[in-house]
């Protein structure tokens, strides 16, 4: 065969040849939603195609969903309890919330824009919606209480840690009461439970936010519990809701073990 009839036998062949599949998106790479993003880790699947839960983790102020992701203990635990990890990313520094230093800045919608993650998530990857609770870590936390009071259906269940609303303090939330198991250091010098002030305005007095929570909510009378390190106090609804806060003697820190009790705990409210 003469040199061209070779090149083009070649040519030929190259494009008949299935393309390359694009880097998918993981715990390494970002899954892009327009200009936005999140980071997924996902545990070893189940035989036979079922679908598994997951926790969406919410960063800090100037923190990332990289670095979350990055964070080998809370990884591991997670997945550990055989579900996915979702670290979504905020636009700018932190995450845009009522109430916040300087105020709420025009044309960021976090609450849309986690909805959007965990529809993109739960349609990528084989992600059971009805099993995804919400946490997050000091500004993350924020965002999670957040999301409890004005998208309480999106979640099974919400784990905020070491966060609270900034004030005022909402008097009650549109989209129903649901479960909220908040865990916190008594010794935290950044969210302290009674609050501190920031700039223009300050953190909502976590004690507060229960107390309205539970009145608003109709929740019934506190049960006091203690394991471990752990002071809890639990209240329940009549449609089984859970609010419960648990304070801890430490700081500011974001503890894998409350992450996973609070999955744990959430799994034993649902039935899963």
């Amino acid at each position: 065969m003469q040199p061209l009839g070779c090149a083009l036998l070649l040519l030929l062949s190259l494009a008949l040849l299935p393309a390359a599949p694009a880097q998918a998106c993981g715990a390494d790479t970002d899954c892009m939603l327009g200009t936005r993003s999140y980071r997924i880790r996902l545990p070893p699947l189940p035989a036979g195609g079922a679908r598994i839960g997951a926790i969406l983790l919410a960063h800090g102020y100037r923190d990332t969903a990289a670095n979350m992701m990055a964070d080998a203990a809370v990884a591991d635990a997670v997945i550990g309890l055989g579900v996915a990890l979702i670290t979504p990313q905020s636009d700018g520094l932190s995450w845009n919330l009522p109430g916040q230093p300087g105020g709420s800045r025009a044309g960021i919608d976090d609450m849309a824009f986690i909805e959007t993650v965990i529809a993109d998530a739960t349609t990528r990857f084989p992600i059971d919606p009805n099993r995804v609770m919400a946490s997050g870590f000091s500004a993350g936390g924020m965002l999670v209480w957040n999301l409890a009071c004005n998208r309480a259906g999106l979640f099974a269940g919400f784990a905020p840690v070491s966060g609270t609303f900034w004030n005022p303090l909402p008097e009650s939330c549109p989209t129903g009461p649901a479960t909220i198991l908040h865990a916190h250091g008594t010794e935290d010098p950044t969210v302290p439970l009674h609050g501190r002030a920031i700039r223009d305005t300050s953190q909502g007095d976590v004690f507060e936010v229960f107390r309205r929570y539970a009145a608003w909510g109709h929740f019934g009378a506190p049960v006091e519990s203690h394991a471990a390190d752990l002071d809890c106090t639990r209240r329940t609804d009549a449609q089984g809701h859970v609010l419960e806060l648990c304070l801890h003697p430490g700081a500011h820190d974001l503890r894998p073990v409350d992450v996973v009790r609070a999955w744990r705990e959430l799994a034993a409210i649902k039935g899963w």
